[in-house]
C-alpha cells in the first residue's frame, strides 16, 4: 500500500483517534446513565470506531439540561449558578432576606441575627444521586467573617454541601452566590492523603504553586508553623500519623492565604492536645477569614462557632446564632443532691412542667422542663421538702440536646 491509499488510511486513523479523544473528554465532563463511567470509557476505546462513540452518545450520555443532569458551573464573586428551572438571583446584601426565602417544600428554617454582608449564599440547592436525595432545597447563608458550624447526623448531607461549595461537586439544581473568587476558597477533606515520598514542605510548597505562585516561598514555613509541623517540615509524609496528615492538609489550605476555609471534620483524628491547637488556630483565623466547619464533635462547634446550620436528611432545620439555637430548645437542668435522689425523682415525674427526668448517677439528675421559671422555683422547694441537701442546680442545655430535639 503506497501513495494516496496510505495517506487515506493515515487520515482515517487520525480522525478516529481524535474522535475517541473528544468522546473521552466529553465523558469526563458529562453525566452518564445505564452503565458506570469506566464501562463507557472501555466501550468508546475498544468497540470499533465510530460504533463505540455512537453507542455512548445515544445510550450513555445524559444531555445537558435534561432532568437529573448537573447544570451548574463555577461562579465568581457576585455571580449566580444557573439551574434547570431558570436563573434566580440572590441578594447577598441581606442575610435575613435571603435566609427568609426558604423553599416551601422543605421544613421550616429558623434564621435569626442582624442583616449584613454574606460571603456564601445558596438558594434551593438540591443534589440527587439516582433515587437518593442528598440535599433537598438548602438555603445556606454564611456571613462574612463568621465561623459557621455545619452539624447534623451521619448521612445528613454535610460533606455533600461542602463539596458543592468548594466546586468538587455540582448541584443537581439550585443557585450558589459567592462573595469571593473561587480560587480564594480552600477546602480540607475529612481524611487528607498525600504522596508518601513527598516531605511536608514539598506538599505545602506544591499547594502554594497551584493556588498562589506569586506568594513568597517563606509562606510555606509560616503555614507549617501555624499548624505545629515546623519540626516535621523535612520528614516524608509516608511516616505521618493521621493527625499529622490532618494538620498538613490544613497547612496546605492556609499557604494560599484564602478568604474562606471549608473544613470537613478538621479535628476528628487528633489527640486532645492536637484538637486544642487546631481549635485555637480556627479561633485565630476567624478574625481574618470566614470558616465553615463541619464536624461530629459538637463540643468543638460550641467552643469556636458563632453561627450554626443544622442539616437533617438533606434539609436545613435551623440556621442562626448558636445561642439562639440553645435558647429555643427545651430547658435542661443538672441537679445534684445528697444523699440519694430516688424520692426526688419520683416527685419530679408527677409534675406537669417536667418533660423528662433521669438519674445519671447516684444523687445526680438531668431534668428537661417546658417551663424554666417554674422549675427554678419548684426544684429547690421539692429538695427541701424531701429533707435533701442541694449541692448544685444549674442550666445544662448543650448543643447535643438542641441537635437531638431538632432531628428526632
Amino acid at each position: 500500500m503506497d501513495g494516496p491509499e496510505l495517506w487515506l488510511v493515515v487520515g482515517v486513523g487520525v480522525l478516529a483517534l481524535l474522535g475517541i479523544i473528544v468522546a473521552l473528554w466529553d465523558l469526563l465532563r458529562s453525566e452518564v446513565r445505564q452503565l458506570p463511567r469506566w464501562v463507557w470509557a472501555l466501550i468508546i476505546v475498544l468497540v470499533s470506531f465510530p460504533l463505540g462513540v455512537i453507542l455512548y452518545l445515544v445510550l450513555g450520555r445524559v444531555p445537558r439540561g435534561a432532568p437529573g443532569a448537573d447544570t451548574s458551573a463555577e461562579a465568581g464573586p457576585g455571580q449566580t449558578l444557573p439551574t434547570s428551572d431558570g436563573p434566580h438571583t440572590v441578594d447577598v446584601a441581606s442575610i435575613a432576606e435571603v435566609a427568609a426565602a426558604t423553599t416551601a417544600a422543605s421544613a421550616p428554617v429558623a434564621v435569626t441575627g442582624p442583616a449584613g454582608d454574606a460571603v456564601i449564599v445558596t438558594s434551593s440547592v438540591r443534589k440527587v444521586y439516582g433515587d437518593a436525595v442528598a440535599l433537598a432545597g438548602v438555603d445556606l447563608v454564611v456571613p462574612r467573617g463568621a465561623t459557621y458550624g455545619l452539624i447534623g447526623p451521619n448521612g445528613a448531607g454535610k460533606t455533600t454541601m461542602l463539596a458543592i461549595l468548594s466546586g468538587l461537586r455540582r448541584p443537581t439544581s439550585g443557585q450558589i452566590d459567592l462573595g469571593v473568587e473561587r480560587r480564594r476558597i480552600a477546602s480540607l477533606v475529612d481524611t487528607p492523603l498525600f504522596e508518601p515520598w513527598l516531605t511536608a514542605r514539598e506538599v505545602v510548597d506544591l499547594a502554594r504553586h497551584l493556588v498562589a505562585a506569586d506568594l513568597p516561598g517563606e509562606r510555606v514555613d509560616v503555614a507549617l508553623g501555624e499548624v505545629g509541623l515546623a519540626d516535621a517540615a523535612d520528614r516524608r509524609t509516608g511516616g505521618f500519623s493521621r493527625g499529622m496528615l490532618q494538620r498538613l492538609g490544613l497547612a496546605a489550605c492556609l499557604v494560599g492565604d484564602p478568604e474562606v476555609l471549608l473544613l470537613d471534620e478538621p479535628s476528628s483524628a487528633l489527640d486532645p492536645a492536637g484538637r486544642r491547637e487546631v481549635l485555637n488556630l480556627i479561633g485565630q483565623l476567624s478574625h481574618t477569614k470566614t470558616v465553615v466547619l463541619s464536624t461530629h464533635i459538637l463540643g468543638d462547634v460550641q467552643q469556636v462557632c458563632d453561627v450554626v446550620g443544622v442539616i437533617d436528611h438533606g434539609r436545613l432545620r435551623y440556621q442562626g446564632p448558636i445561642q439562639d439555637l440553645l435558647a429555643r430548645t427545651s430547658s435542661a437542668y443538672a441537679v445534684h443532691v445528697r444523699p440519694t435522689a430516688a424520692d426526688l425523682l419520683g416527685e419530679l415525674t408527677t409534675r406537669p412542667w417536667v418533660e423528662a427526668v433521669e438519674e445519671l448517677a447516684p444523687g445526680r439528675l438531668r431534668l428537661i422542663t417546658s417551663n424554666a421559671p417554674t422549675a427554678e422555683r419548684e426544684v429547690p422547694r421539692l429538695v427541701a421538702d424531701q429533707g435533701l441537701s442541694l449541692v448544685s442546680f444549674y442550666p445544662a442545655t448543650d448543643l447535643e440536646t438542641a441537635l437531638l430535639e431538632l432531628t428526632r
